[in-house]
Order: structure tokens, then C-alpha cells, then sequence
């Protein structure tokens, strides 16, 4: 992780002192064809509003504005109506981490699980599933599944001080999460981490018997038609559950499409609808900025929204009413300052629904 901080602000130095722009030009944002399964259309076919995509475009393609900005994909009614990567166009073809977003596809392998006839009640405790995971500290028995997807486990796991460690660790990495202390009650407070997203991605192993990449490759990731990916896990083998998930812009967007389907993809029902509606209504608020949570999904009430969203400031915005799925990625190991306010972007696309 830390050698592509390096690289990130390597490229960024450069660009200062070559004095050239670190973006592309904005020339356009019609998509191309790439046989990959999206059909193209435009936005005047859609009902969008050209103008206003074209300020979001310009926002993205401002060189003080988003500044890791690496694309910006729109679809609506199933159709991609317009996308741009203002770094290089290349991007379109590359696989890239979508950091926490990857909670959001975590969650959706939990309803693929309920699905599948794999799981039926979210109140199932994790000590049910790895007791010999846990120390003796009796209330840590108590958290369950639904605890760990609304952040509300209550564990002990600052993001700033424990990710790393999580991801450089050479333990067991569940066992390692469970000695945290028990802060809260569980099921009390919202306290969002990667902690709790790695327990879960737990679960789903040994709920499906195999590596919940493996899982999310065979009924998730082949019926999508998604082919090119990875899924980086943990020294002792569990695939993290919070970050890590390297995807194509594109293919991004897929998931986004099978949200607001209801969890069908060409009318064959993938995950379960009613863990969905569940999923992506509020669970829990935020004990950092008041912000509603699902399960791994934040809610946008002004909007009737949710989305999936990632360090970088990268976001996989879902609006059913408006039929609209927005993929923004970015370059992650960023400062905030140079993430840009993903809620202008959303609303100026929003907006551009008629």
C-alpha cells in the first residue's frame, strides 16, 4: 500500500515540475463500444439534461478541482450514456482498487448467500460460526452478523491505527480482530471500520465453504460477465471484506445496475430483493458525521439514494427512482483535500434526470 502512495504523489510531483497538466483536456464524453455487454445510448434518448453533464464532466477534467480523478460513468435506464477518464483513456481497460466500495459488493454476497439458501437470519452470531476464533470474553459471543454489516460490532478497530496492521499482519487475522476490547454493547453504536467487513467476509467462507472471492467469482462475478478482477486477502487467507477489490469502471457500474434491479440480472434473480431493501435503507447513523448507513451502503434521503463509497473520494452513486447508476474512481492513498465534494458531482447528475 505504501509503495503506491509513493507513486501517486511521484506522478503528482512530476506534473508540477514539468509544469504540464496532470489531466487530459476535456473533449467529450460519448462512450465507446467495447462489446462488453453495456449497450450505449445518449442522453437526449434518456431524458438527461446535456448541459448539466457537461458541468459535471468539466468539474471532473478541472485540474484543481477532483484532482485524482481517474473516470466518471453515467447510466441510466440499463444504458451507459455517457463516460470520460480525464487522466488517461486507457483507464477504461484497467483494473483498479475500488477501496471501501469493496464493502458494498461484501454486503451484496451476504444476500447472494440468502439467496442461495446459504443463510436465513442475519441475527446468526459469528461464535456459531468460528467459536474457536474467539477469547473468553462471554459478550464478544453476542455479535452477530447484522452488527458487523451496520458497523455496529463494537469492537475496538480505528481505521487509522489498525488497517494497516490488518493488511500487513502475518496472524490470524480474525482472531486478531475478535481480541480487540469490546468498546460498545453490540448492536449500540455505529463505529465505521475494516474490521468489521473482514468478520463478515469470514462468515461468508465458511457459510459457502470456499473463499469468499471464490464465491463472489461463481455466482456474482460470472453472471455479471465480469472477467478481469482481483481480490487481494488477508496472510491467513480470508478475502478482505473492506478494500482491496480491483475492478474495471465498467464493471463497476454493474454492480450499481443489479442494485436498483432488484438483485436480477437478465431476469435471473442473483441476490435476495428483500435483504436489498434492507441493505440500503437505514440500519444505524453514523457516529462520525451523523450520515445514515445501511449494510455497507450510505443513504442519501434528499435523494431517495444510496452509494457505495471509496477512499479517493470514488463512489458508485444508485438512485431507482431515477434509474440512474453513477461510477466515479480516483486515484486512493490521497489526502481528502484533493478528493473534491462527491455530493456536487451527484447532484449535478441527479439534476440532469428529466
Amino acid at each position: 500500500m505504501k509503495s503506491v502512495i509513493w507513486i501517486v504523489f511521484a506522478c503528482l510531483l512530476g506534473s508540477c515540475l514539468s509544469e504540464e497538466p496532470f489531466k487530459k483536456s476535456f473533449q467529450t464524453f460519448v462512450p465507446q463500444e467495447l462489446n462488453d455487454g453495456w449497450e450505449l445510448s445518449s442522453p437526449e434518448d434518456q431524458s438527461m439534461d446535456r448541459q448539466l453533464l457537461e458541468k459535471a464532466y468539466e468539474l471532473v477534467y478541472s485540474e484543481d478541482r477532483y484532482v485524482m480523478a481517474r473516470s466518471l460513468l453515467v447510466f441510466r435506464n440499463g444504458k451507459l450514456v455517457a463516460e470520460a477518464y480525464p487522466n488517461d483513456p486507457e483507464d477504461a481497460h484497467k483494473i483498479a482498487n475500488i477501496q471501501s466500495c469493496t464493502k458494498s459488493i461484501t454486503s451484496l454476497l451476504v444476500g447472494l448467500a440468502i439467496e442461495k439458501g446459504l443463510l436465513d437470519n442475519l441475527e446468526i452470531k459469528f461464535y456459531d460460526l468460528f467459536p474457536d476464533l474467539f477469547d473468553d470474553h462471554q459478550e464478544k459471543r453476542q455479535i452477530s452478523l447484522k452488527d458487523a454489516l451496520s458497523m455496529q460490532a463494537g469492537l475496538e478497530f480505528d481505521n487509522d491505527k489498525h488497517t494497516l496492521q490488518l493488511y500487513q499482519g502475518k496472524n490470524n487475522s480474525i482472531q486478531w480482530i475478535l481480541s480487540k476490547d469490546l468498546i460498545h454493547a453490540p448492536g449500540t453504536f455505529m463505529n465505521y471500520n475494516d474490521g468489521a467487513p473482514h468478520l463478515v467476509s469470514k462468515a461468508i467462507e465458511t457459510l459457502t465453504m470456499q473463499p469468499t472471492a471464490s464465491f463472489a467469482e461463481k455466482y456474482l462475478f460470472e453472471p455479471l460477465g465480469i472477467k478481469d478482477w482481483m481480490w487481494e486477502s488477508s496472510h491467513d487467507g480470508v478475502t478482505y471484506g473492506a478494500f482491496s477489490l480491483f475492478l474495471k469502471p465498467r464493471d463497476l457500474g454493474k454492480f450499481g445496475q443489479l442494485v436498483i434491479q432488484n438483485g436480477t440480472w437478465d431476469n435471473r434473480p442473483i441476490i435476495d430483493p428483500e435483504y436489498l431493501a434492507e441493505a440500503t435503507s437505514t440500519q444505524a447513523i453514523s457516529g462520525h458525521n451523523n450520515r445514515p448507513y445501511g449494510y455497507y451502503f450510505w443513504i442519501y434521503p434528499e435523494w431517495n439514494a444510496f452509494a457505495a463509497l471509496g477512499h479517493g473520494g470514488q463512489f458508485v452513486l444508485m438512485v431507482p427512482d431515477k434509474n440512474l447508476v453513477v461510477v466515479y474512481t480516483a486515484w486512493p492513498y490521497t489526502h481528502p483535500q484533493l478528493w473534491g465534494d462527491e455530493k456536487e458531482l451527484m447532484e449535478l447528475i441527479i439534476q440532469s434526470c428529466k
